[in-house]
């Protein structure tokens, strides 16, 4: 089984994406959700100070959410972390793949909590990339059954951080505001 890399992550899910989510074979929904490029051994995923997040950044329950994701050397695993407006929060650990078929799978596990109040829940997570622009993400659990976002690049992470650069130049910033 080769070893699970930052690389890997800083490398693929740079861009926008849209997604259609089905619940145990149902549709949902449909979501476009942008991840920035990455870009150097250090960074992670969310936006750089003075670019403004896109709308539908975050993808769970289209709440808005704190996240930030990179990589855990001393315990070999990307991690993402989130907390949203309802006292939610959730960690996504990704710690194994493999290539099955010449199709790249990531395997990981998944602790949330919707909102504040709600029983936390564990889940298995599976990722399997089918190529650089489709990957379907699969979320499995005994209390929620079984969740799928099956998604598609819709524009480069290069593409995406251009946009976020010319944001963040025409935006007003919270210091210019608070003089008015």
């Amino acid at each position: 089984m080769p070893a699970l890399t930052a690389k890997l992550f800083r490398d693929y899910f740079g861009g926008s994406w849209i997604g259609r989510i089905t619940k145990n074979g149902d549709f949902q929904r449909e979501v476009i959700f942008n991840l920035p490029e990455l870009q150097g051994n250090f960074s992670s995923l969310g936006i750089e100070a003075g670019m403004i997040a896109p709308p539908g950044l975050g993808i769970l329950d289209n709440t808005r959410q704190v996240a930030v994701a990179g990589w855990r050397s001393d315990i070999r695993c990307w991690c993402a972390q989130w907390y949203n407006e309802f006292g939610g929060y959730g960690e996504l650990q990704w710690t194994s793949q493999e290539v099955v078929n010449g199709i790249r799978i990531l395997y990981g596990s998944l602790h949330e909590c919707k909102q504040e109040g709600d029983d936390p829940t564990n889940h298995i997570v599976l990722c399997e990339m089918f190529d650089h622009d489709h990957f379907r993400y699969t979320v499995q659990s005994f209390r929620k059954g079984v969740l799928e976002i099956e998604a598609r690049r819709i524009r480069s992470g290069e593409e995406l951080n251009a946009i976020l650069k010319r944001q963040a130049v025409s935006a007003v910033s919270l210091a210019e505001l608070s003089k008015i």
